[in-house]
């Protein structure tokens, strides 16, 4: 198999993973800031490209878990974290009241509601869906989506 085979290859698998992605509350039953990454090789970082595969499968399976968790009837927050810097860092959070007394609703200290998308995300979040906050500054920011309440 040749590098671009094996590029298909991943791509196809990572298709598949975010359309098929669940969040599975039934077997869950809650979760303490329960997380799962996209991109663990980091291969988003390697180009344009790959980032934005990266990235859309990532606000895929935020709208996939989003869909799902509205039939969950308890609390719950869902939200992406997006790593300008690191597609490795980007993840998906589910978290719940819990056992753990983990603070629910999960606060981001500092974080600052942007007015406009980033470029980073701009085409990529419907801002009628989801609101996008920066936490930090230069190198330490990131930005967190957020669903809007419907």
């Amino acid at each position: 198999m040749n590098d671009r085979t094996s590029a298909h290859t991943d791509h196809q698998k990572l298709k598949r993973r975010s359309r098929r992605f669940t969040v599975d509350m039934p077997a869950k039953q809650w979760c303490d800031l329960w997380h799962t990454h996209v991109d663990w090789e980091g291969q988003g970082n390697t180009s344009w490209r790959e980032r934005r595969r990266y990235l859309s499968a990532l606000l895929l399976m935020l709208a996939r878990a989003r869909k799902e968790l509205r039939q969950y009837g308890k609390p719950y927050q869902v939200f992406a974290l997006v790593h300008p810097r690191s597609s490795a860092d980007d993840a998906l959070y589910v978290h719940t009241p819990n056992p753990n007394g983990t603070p629910f609703p999960c606060e981001h200290p500092d974080a600052k509601r942007l007015a406009t998308i980033p470029p980073l995300l701009a085409g990529r979040v419907d801002p009628e869906q989801y609101s996008i906050h920066a936490v930090g500054r230069g190198k330490a920011r990131y930005f967190v989506v957020t669903p809007n309440e419907t």
